[in-house]
């Protein structure tokens, strides 16, 4: 199984700048976390990556079963920034996580859609869309909030100097935030 994770809460310029780019079609995928424990002051940052050549574990699956602590105690605020959206095995792997961790609210910002002409992908996507304490959206690239500045400010290591535009591709984030509200709609219908 080609995995790679790392305890560090940095990742290089190159893999956000190539994976988080949505008119680009990397194989692997990388989930970018942060996450609080209500009640703390701290911030907790983590990403894994993995390729979809092998399904034996996405990065979904991976970061909860190997990465993710639970404590019963308190409720847990997740973000996860995702270079693809969830296949539906991983939407059925999130869902099952959920029932067994109800203190635990996860927002999912994707970069790209994955597959999302296969039905049961786009059913995966509105099931978990439904579950209470979830929510999917396709990262913005302007605007009060911007996911990719923020990814870059957050997950790359300080003082790396080079340029990073979202801009350049704002077209497709406009395509992709569209496609997957019309994909999720359907299911408050």
């Amino acid at each position: 199984l080609n995995f790679l994770f790392c305890f560090s809460m940095y990742i290089s310029k190159r893999a956000l700048r190539i994976h988080f780019d949505p008119c680009k079609f990397p194989k692997e995928t990388y989930l970018l976390c942060e996450l609080q424990w209500r009640g703390s002051t701290k911030f907790w940052q983590h990403w894994v990556r993995n390729d979809h050549d092998y399904e034996d574990c996405h990065a979904e699956q991976y970061f909860l079963d190997e990465v993710f602590e639970p404590r019963s105690y308190n409720i847990c605020d997740m973000t996860w920034y995702l270079s693809w959206s969830p296949c539906r095995e991983c939407c059925d792997i999130i869902r099952d996580f959920l029932e067994e961790q109800p203190n635990v609210n996860i927002d999912i910002r994707v970069a790209r859609l994955y597959y999302t002409n296969i039905p049961r992908y786009r059913d995966g996507l509105r099931e978990l869309h439904s579950l209470e304490g979830v929510t999917i959206k396709a990262m913005e690239a302007q605007g009060k909030v911007s996911h990719y500045n923020y990814c870059w400010e957050t997950f790359i290591q300080p003082g790396v100097n080079y340029y990073f535009s979202p801009n350049n591709f704002k077209s497709e984030i406009q395509r992709n935030r569209t496609k997957l509200e019309d994909i999720l709609q359907v299911s408050t219908l």
